[in-house]
This record gives structure tokens, C-alpha cells and sequence, in this order.
């Protein structure tokens, strides 16, 4: 951090969505830690924590692991209003997690109306042998030319892309934090006492000014 300069903390919330099974926790754990659990233990809700640093702004990144089960409709859409990115995890070897990414990003776009939020598409599992190479090209192609939105093929076991997802969201992030970071300076202009006059010089400014416009006429 530069000398001189205050730190401004700031808060950036990414919430991973995605079916059943895909590896959002993997992804995570892999991220976070660097670890690859082989075993699977369904997940309702889990927030992790992880922390950047942008020039003089610390940026506390808070990471939601959802459900991938649809059973909390509530908790998704509090989980949505809530978000300031999200990825959206499905697996190369399983089709139809294609089609909740589907939904799941227009559930986003019809919740998030003020467009102020970041999608990022995750195709994981893509080190299974018996991935569909063909499938997975197209629908890369579909998120990125029809959806506009970035596409990331990972492998949450080698950790293939990983590191790639979350630098996805980097400039995000930046964009997020360029005008609070210039907000602390503004309040403490504002906040600055206001310098009051006594009675007594009010009353001789008057008498100045009063001078002043008839030595004018």
C-alpha cells in the first residue's frame, strides 16, 4: 500500500449457483485453499471470505456457496439481491446442469434490473474422459456470443482455469470500488465545522460594507 494513502475497506460479494453436483464447492475449496475433496456433501448455504488488495483499497471478497437444490427458493433470491457477481457452475458430463445455468441466469437478469452486477459461465469437470468435446464448444460459443456473458472451463480436481474464474472478476471488482474509494475524501470535505461569526463581527462587516457603498455613490 502507498505510503501516505489511507486504506478504504470496501466489500464484494460473488455468489456460486449452480445444480446439484457440479463442483461449486470444489471450486472453492480449490481456490481458497487449494484442496480437491474427492467426496461430495450436499451444500445448503456457506460463506467464505477472502481478502484483495487494490492499490490503497482493501477489498473483502465474501464468497456464498449455495444450494444447488431448488427446495430454497427464498434463500436463492435473497442470495441474488444480495450479489454483485456470479458464477454459474455446470458440468461438462451432465447436460442438463446446463439448463439450470439457464434459468438461473435469467431468474439474475430478471431480478437484477439496474444491469449492476457480473455473470461469469463455468464449465467444470472438463478433466472426465468422457466429456463431450463437441457439446462443450458449443455451448461455450452460445455463452459468449449469445449470451455475451465469459465462460471459463475448469477442472476443480487439477485446478485447470481456476485462478482464471475469479481474475475474471477482477476489473469488476475494480470498477466497484474506483468511486467509493474517492468517497471518505468527499465526506471529510463536507464534514469540515462551518466557521461561525461572532455578533460582534457581523456587526462590523455591516458597517464595512455600508462604508464601502457610500463611498460608491
Amino acid at each position: 500500500m502507498p505510503i501516505g494513502r489511507e486504506s478504504v475497506q470496501q466489500n464484494f460479494r460473488i455468489v456460486v449457483m449452480g445444480t446439484v453436483g457440479v463442483g461449486k464447492s470444489s471450486i472453492i475449496s480449490k481456490f481458497m485453499h487449494g484442496k480437491f475433496c474427492e467426496s461430495h456433501k450436499e451444500t445448503i448455504e456457506e460463506l467464505h471470505r477472502h481478502r484483495m488488495q487494490f492499490e490503497s483499497v482493501s477489498v473483502d471478497i465474501d464468497i456464498l456457496d449455495t444450494s444447488g437444490s431448488h427446495q430454497f427458493p427464498a434463500m436463492r433470491k435473497l442470495a441474488i439481491a444480495t450479489g454483485d457477481a456470479f458464477l454459474l457452475v455446470f458440468s461438462v458430463i451432465d447436460p442438463e446442469s446446463f439448463e439450470t445455468v439457464k434459468d438461473l441466469r435469467a431468474e439474475i437478469r430478471e431480478q437484477k434490473h439496474n444491469g449492476q452486477y457480473s455473470i461469469v459461465v463455468v464449465a467444470n469437470k472438463t478433466d472426465i474422459d468422457k466429456a463431450d468435446s463437441h457439446s462443450h464448444a458449443v455451448t461455450g460459443s452460445v455463452v459468449c456470443m449469445d449470451w455475451e456473458e465469459k465462460y471459463v472451463a475448469t477442472s476443480a480436481k487439477t485446478g485447470t482455469n481456476i485462478d482464471i474464474v475469479f481474475q475474471s472478476l477482477e476489473n469488476k471488482i475494480r470498477e466497484k470500488i474506483k468511486p467509493e474509494e474517492k468517497r471518505p475524501t468527499f465526506i471529510r470535505r463536507i464534514s469540515l465545522p462551518v466557521m461561525r461569526k461572532s455578533k460582534s463581527e457581523k456587526a462590523g462587516l455591516l458597517k464595512r460594507i455600508f462604508r464601502t457603498q457610500s463611498s460608491k455613490k
